[in-house]
């Protein structure tokens, strides 16, 4: 269904084509990630999602009075003659310039991430309008960088004690549990998109489709046969173990199966599982590995009695080339409530015990889906400089009727615009026509004006342009978003 984008601004946007200088002609707004009290940097992602989705259509007559109709009910003004302007002139597509960072970089707070420019006098408001639909980018960045985080938390705990060549890697530690907990169709399918760009492990199916449609990825991520309480519960209490032997049989082609254990009696489901015939047919070449998900519980007093009871049992091990333990066809996955914390007591746990870090994954839902917001990174689009003509009209030197022809003398000025609330320090503003620096002396990002000069060290602009009047430049994959990452 096709998305009126006249139709997704703040309310109070609306009247903004009245408020502004009568003669700007030029409007530029930056946005950038501001605070640094969750995470120091920002990877960003989600851009080219946004302008596939709603920029790459132009705007229709019936976009523009359908808006109009709402507006005028809405109790707010409507701008009827500039959207009439953008469908006569631009086709209906919206007169702007977007640049914008290369998607999965990991970019330190408080930098320009992109900018949106009017190109168009005779719209200049247009730019501005925008902010509404783009600051959404906040939710995508905040996910691939929480996914980052994760990523390079576990990787300390996986270099110390993981074999190098570990069968299942460190793209599976932590997996999406999140489609079912999340507000919309689409934050699931967009969040979960940027889960991918760190991760491969994913239950949000539809994820894999976005990344498909806008990142160019045919499969973007993986899951295996997993049980759930439902389908467990459906056989009866009594009929508990059964359930499991039967996944067992009917999934024994594939490499890894999970169950989750804790529909009733967790510590006995535990000791049934991992012993028996159970514990014959696991451990045998002819079966599928086996995860055991407690989903339930103090997590790392449920864990350490797991171990306990996958000891007691004697299965399989290999002391791995870092000397420690990992458990040949056996393993455990917590996806219950967890955050970044959890999960490090946990591999803290398992390292004191002797166990390497890939005898344990992690799933979330709401704390990686749900769990943050704009303020997280402190997401904010600015304007940071608008264009005036400060022109004048002159004489021709052409008489007609008996007076001088007059024309309109052109004069624009560029202006500095910024905020400064003497209440919140923090919310200071940028000033100027902005860019993204990178200096390759100390390999540092700065923010500083897209005229910007020095012979003291080299510099790389890193904004480029993605979008300018209807057209989209530079197509990104997710394998270049996940390289971009890992750089």
């Amino acid at each position: 269904m096709k998305e009126n984008i006249i139709c997704l601004s703040d309310s109070y946007k609306y009247s903004h084509w009245k408020q502004y200088p009568s003669n700007m002609v030029s409007m530029f707004d930056y946005a950038e990630a501001r605070s640094g009290k969750v995470y120091p940097a920002t990877v960003f992602f989600g851009m080219q999602y946004y302008i596939d989705k709603f920029l790459s259509v132009p705007i229709t007559l019936r976009d523009i009075y359908e808006a109009n109709d709402f507006a005028d009910g809405h109790g707010i003004p409507f701008n009827r003659d500039g959207w009439l302007h953008i469908l006569n002139e631009h086709d209906g597509f919206l007169p702007v310039e977007i640049r914008s960072a290369t998607e999965g970089l990991l970019i330190p707070t408080g930098n320009a991430l992109f900018t949106i420019e009017s190109t168009d006098p005779e719209v200049p408001w247009i730019a501005g309008y925008l902010e509404t639909l783009f600051m959404k980018i906040w939710y995508t960045s905040n996910i691939a960088t929480r996914s980052y985080y994760v990523k390079e938390m576990i990787q300390k705990y996986w270099d110390k004690t993981v074999q190098e060549d570990a069968h299942f890697g460190i793209n599976f530690a932590f997996h999406n549990f999140g489609d079912r907990g999340s507000s919309s169709v689409e934050a699931a399918a967009i969040g979960g998109m940027a889960h991918l760009t760190q991760f491969l492990g994913t239950d949000n199916f539809n994820a894999i489709k976005y990344a498909k449609r806008f990142y160019n990825e045919e499969v973007a991520g993986f899951s295996i046969p997993a049980t759930e309480h439902s389908s467990t519960t459906a056989w009866g209490q009594e009929n508990e173990l059964q359930m499991i032997m039967n996944h067992i049989e009917t999934n024994k082609d594939k490499d890894l199966i999970a169950a989750v254990c804790d529909s009733y009696d967790y510590l006995k489901t535990v000791k049934a599982v991992t012993s028996g015939e159970f514990k014959s047919k696991i451990e045998s070449d002819e079966y599928s590995n086996f995860v055991i998900r407690p989903d339930s519980g103090d997590p790392l007093e449920m864990v350490e009695r797991t171990l306990d009871i996958m000891e007691e049992n004697n299965l399989k091990f290999a002391v791995n080339s870092k000397g420690y333990k990992k458990f040949n066809n056996y393993s455990i996955i917590w996806g219950d409530g967890i955050d970044m914390n959890v999960m490090e007591k946990l591999l803290q746990m398992l390292e004191k015990r002797g166990y390497s870090a890939d005898n344990i994954a992690f799933g979330s839902g709401g704390w990686l889906m749900q769990q943050h917001d704009r303020d997280t990174q402190g997401w904010a689009v600015k304007c940071s400089s608008i264009t005036v003509d400060e022109g004048a009209p002159v004489e021709t030197g052409v008489v007609h009727e008996g007076r001088h022809e007059m024309v309109w003398e052109s004069c624009e000025v560029q202006r500095d615009v910024f905020k400064d609330p003497i209440t919140a320090s923090n919310k200071k503003s940028k000033k100027g026509r902005l860019t993204l620096w990178y200096n390759h002396t100390s390999k540092e990002y700065f923010t500083d004006l897209v005229t910007f000069k020095t012979n003291d060290f080299p510099v790389t602009d890193m904004l480029n342009t993605v979008y300018k009047n209807g057209q989209r430049f530079k197509s990104t994959s997710l394998a270049e978003v996940r390289e971009q990452s890992q750089d």
